[in-house]
């Protein structure tokens, strides 16, 4: 099995391992920065691409524990539904996030302490939460970097890079998230919670936050409304799957009776080598699984700009998917979208029951919202 699992049964049985032998502990223990990460899910990945959603994690965790004893773990994993949430109300902070990472990049900086989380991540395409919080500060308040350039290099290197996450990580280590908090990588919180340190001399004790000028438009929109159940369609239907989630046979959308389906793999242009390969593997997953589930082939699309092209061929009237979350798919799937209904193509996208109810909260702050989040969250898995 790999060590981030690329497909959806590996995931399952590696979230099975966690349950059983990780989740009472993670609490204590997932802030070490250790060899192997065995102190953590690996799951981040198979959840980043939804081979497992939030919600069959959480119930797997609260089947087997009481909440209180996994309280912290079920909390990280609803961290990412409040990313993805706020950052769905607030799009104009991702289209400040683009603009500003279209500007040429630094060279990464190089020294012995930083550089072996770099190597790391250049060869895995992973880093642990605790590292990447050090590295970003490291390189937004040490080296004074955009805050931009250093979350797409890791953007285009982590198996599980998520555009909510690694942005709006990013932007409250840089001090414009939550204005006037800032995030500092200190030698002695290193030497705690990593064991394997050696030297810290990379490490600048000194450093004072350098907050950048906040550009980006975080006026709040309302949420798109998206049915969770698609409605009837006459016609020839196609159902179009995506990188956002890949396992859409667990949906409603696992009801559907399409014509036709197309999976869509629009990697980024700077992805790494690492990057590309992991995903393409989660892609033959989704593609193999939705062919026995549906009982028809699955095309294969190199980017979304070639689905209307695919829809005039097959001559559908309708196409169905699970609607792309603000981040690079939403962005090459909006003018798609414009194309298909110019043409006549009725679209209809939907979203997991999950985020229509847990999104609405991400309006401020987590701690509010996991106010609000954690006794649904509960109430739904006792």
């Amino acid at each position: 099995m790999d060590m981030f699992p690329s497909d959806r049964q590996s995931a399952l049985q590696r979230l099975d391992e966690f349950v059983q032998s990780g989740a009472a502990a993670y609490a204590r223990t997932r802030n070490f920065v250790q060899a192997g990460h065995g102190n953590v899910s690996r799951l981040s990945a198979a959840l980043r691409h939804r081979l497992l959603s939030e919600e069959e994690v959480i119930t797997a965790v609260l089947a087997a524990h009481r909440f209180p004893a996994v309280e912290k773990f079920v909390q990280e994993v609803v961290w990412r539904t409040y990313w993805k949430g706020w950052l769905e109300q607030h799009p104009g902070v991702w289209d400040d996030y683009v603009r500003l990472a279209l500007q040429p990049a630094p060279e990464v900086p190089s020294d012995e302490t930083m550089s072996r989380f770099t190597e790391e991540l250049r060869a895995t395409g992973y880093m642990h939460n605790h590292a990447r919080m050090w590295w970003a500060a490291w390189w937004c308040h040490q080296h004074g970097l955009p805050w931009a350039a250093g979350a797409r290099f890791l953007y285009d290197h982590l198996l599980d890079a998520d555009a909510a996450s690694n942005t709006l990580g990013w932007r409250w280590v840089a001090g414009l998230q939550t204005p006037g908090k800032t995030y500092l990588a200190r030698r002695d919180n290193l030497a705690k919670y990593w064991q394997d340190h050696g030297s810290l001399e990379g490490i600048d004790d000194h450093v004072r936050a350098r907050i950048p000028p906040e550009t980006a438009d975080r006026s709040r929109v309302p949420l798109p409304e998206y049915p969770e159940v698609p409605p009837a369609l006459e016609g020839k239907v196609a159902l179009v799957g995506h990188a956002d989630d890949l396992s859409i046979e667990t949906t409603p959308l696992g009801a559907v009776r399409p014509n036709v389906i197309a999976l869509v793999d629009q990697p980024g242009e700077t992805d790494s080598a690492v990057k590309r390969a992991w995903r393409s593997r989660a892609m033959d997953d989704a593609s193999a699984r939705w062919m026995a589930h549906y009982g028809t082939d699955v095309a294969r699309l190199p980017r979304w700009d070639a689905l209307p092209a695919w829809i005039a061929e097959s001559g559908c009237e309708a196409v169905v998917l699970m609607a792309p979350f603000v981040g690079p798919g939403a962005d090459a799937w909006r003018p798609v979208r414009e194309s298909l209904q110019s043409a006549g193509v009725r679209v209809v996208e939907c979203r997991r029951a999950w985020d229509q109810r847990l999104f609405p909260g991400a309006r401020a702050g987590f701690f509010p919202f996991w106010h609000k989040a954690s006794p649904m969250v509960r109430l739904r898995h006792r």
